[in-house]
């Protein structure tokens, strides 16, 4: 079976379970933390294959590219969520936590990458299971709602503007070329639809620089969730996301943006995902 359906068939599947069983207990929410816990650590010790050399050409490159693109889209996300009625939309309630998040995430994704360098794991094979478990237990506890939907215009929009205006400006700055950088940007996310064709087309340099700006932008999205999230509300950090929000960073538009915020996230990862299958081919044969 295809991997995105069985991505939508674990979704389902949550999603049925949790209207079938009370899900009030925290063990939901604590199950859903150690998932993501130990998905950053498989995506961390994935990069294993990466040779060092490579990695100290790239990475500035993408680092700062994603981190520009996430700053240009959070900002328009911010503009436009102005433009939008908010009655239908719950405020996010403050979470007290002993050790941030944040940190948690960020000390599973460089530990993952530590001991896939001294241990050769399976990733390939355990990322997508990890990913199916997490969309179950997220599917499980979601509160899908029309509402939302009339504002999944605005992550649509701001994903959209801010690839294609950081892209510009970065194509002229770096010597990367016009069609990978824009290529890498209008992949919102979809790290492993961009790093295949920008290294099929232009080169394998080329193809690490975009599966690492997608890669950084999935993994920066979760990092700052919790910090951006009470003042991004649930349209910026879908926007952050970008094609994402449909499935690894949904959970953290809804924890960390609104409860009510599932739908919009689906809609606008949906979109950006159809419309990065369709435009980074196009890109790249320009």
């Amino acid at each position: 079976m295809p991997f995105d359906l069985l991505l939508y068939a674990a979704f389902a599947g949550g999603w049925v379970l949790g209207r079938l069983v009370p899900h009030r207990s925290p063990w939901v929410g604590r199950a859903t933390l150690g998932c993501v816990a130990v998905l950053l650590a498989l995506l961390g010790a994935s990069f294993r294959d990466v040779g060092l050399s490579e990695m100290v050409v790239v990475v500035p490159y993408a680092a700062a590219f994603a981190l520009a693109v996430l700053a240009v889209t959070a900002l328009l996300a911010r503009a436009l969520s102005s433009k939008v009625s908010r009655r239908d939309a719950a405020p996010p309630t403050p979470r007290a936590e002993r050790v941030p998040t944040s940190v948690v995430f960020l000390a599973a994704l460089l530990g993952g990458a530590v001991l896939g360098r001294s241990v050769s794991l399976p990733t390939g094979e355990l990322i997508p299971w990890a990913l199916y478990a997490l969309l179950a237990l997220v599917a499980f506890g979601l509160d899908l709602r029309w509402a939302p939907l009339k504002r999944a215009w605005v992550p649509v929009v701001a994903a959209s503007l801010g690839a294609v205006l950081t892209a510009s400006v970065f194509a002229l700055l770096t010597p990367l070329g016009v069609a990978p950088v824009f290529a890498s940007a209008l992949a919102f996310g979809w790290y492993s639809l961009a790093g295949p064709l920008v290294a099929a087309r232009v080169g394998a340099t080329l193809g690490l620089f975009a599966f690492l700006t997608n890669f950084l932008r999935e993994s920066l999205t979760i990092l700052l969730a919790p910090r951006l999230g009470p003042s991004l509300r649930g349209e910026g950090l879908a926007s952050l996301g970008g094609a994402t929000s449909m499935d690894t960073t949904l959970y953290f538009v809804v924890r960390y943006g609104e409860s009510d915020a599932g739908s919009l996230a689906l809609a606008s990862g949906l979109v950006l995902t159809a419309a990065a299958s369709l435009v980074v081919p196009l890109v790249l044969s320009l």
